[in-house]
């Protein structure tokens, strides 16, 4: 065979492997904004190596088969991305509902905090192809019941319905609160904060 020949292969061969250490480069590199500290006064971008992302996701598989068991696996995944996202950030300390800003604490979320940051998760779930039953959709507000108040929101592909997904009022790393959309609106602090379950 002819040298020339072989060193295009060689070079091929290199290429190939040097393309495949890019593409797994990005795979494990997985960068994520959050904010936290009350009205997103903080901000941070945290990149999650690849066992720390696959262990996120991982709650996506076997892929769901109806809507509600989708919004279980979310329920589940946001979870413990904020257990994840502790481990790089102050957010570990995150105690539900508001509590005094003290600044030799910092790390606490509120509201608008707790809705931007689950809005963005569901964002790169739903790209990266991870949501079939349901469509991220703008952040939720109220301003009825016991306080002004935002959430993540999402759409139900089949049916339209709107669902809230609301970790506000739990402990960093607690499963959010998950409601339809217009329940949510009607809801006490004290049946958020009793609710254990997902429709």
């Amino acid at each position: 065979m002819r040298p020339y020949l072989l060193l295009t292969r060689r070079s091929f061969q290199i290429l190939l492997t040097l393309w495949a250490l890019v593409l797994a480069g990005e795979a494990s590199a997985q960068e994520i904004e959050i904010c936290y500290n009350f009205s997103c006064k903080t901000r941070q971008t945290v990149t999650l190596s690849q066992t720390e992302w696959h262990s996120i996701i991982g709650w996506f598989y076997p892929g769901a088969t109806s809507a509600a068991g989708e919004r279980e696996q979310l329920r589940r995944a946001i979870g413990w991305m904020e257990v994840v996202m502790g481990r790089h950030t102050p957010t570990h300390r995150d105690k539900g509902l508001n509590l005094e800003k003290n600044p030799k604490f910092p790390g606490q979320l509120d509201c608008i905090d707790e809705s931007l940051n689950i809005t963005t998760y569901m964002h790169l779930f739903e790209s990266q192809g991870h949501l079939r039953w349901h469509h991220v959709m703008d952040r939720a507000y109220r301003s009825g019941g016991f306080d002004a108040h935002w959430a993540g929101q999402l759409q139900e592909v089949a049916t339209g319905e709107r669902f809230v997904i609301d970790s506000w009022f739990q402990d960093n790393g607690m499963l959010p609160y998950i409601a339809r959309s217009a329940e949510w609106e009607d809801l006490t602090e004290a049946r958020i904060v009793l609710f254990s379950g997902a429709d």
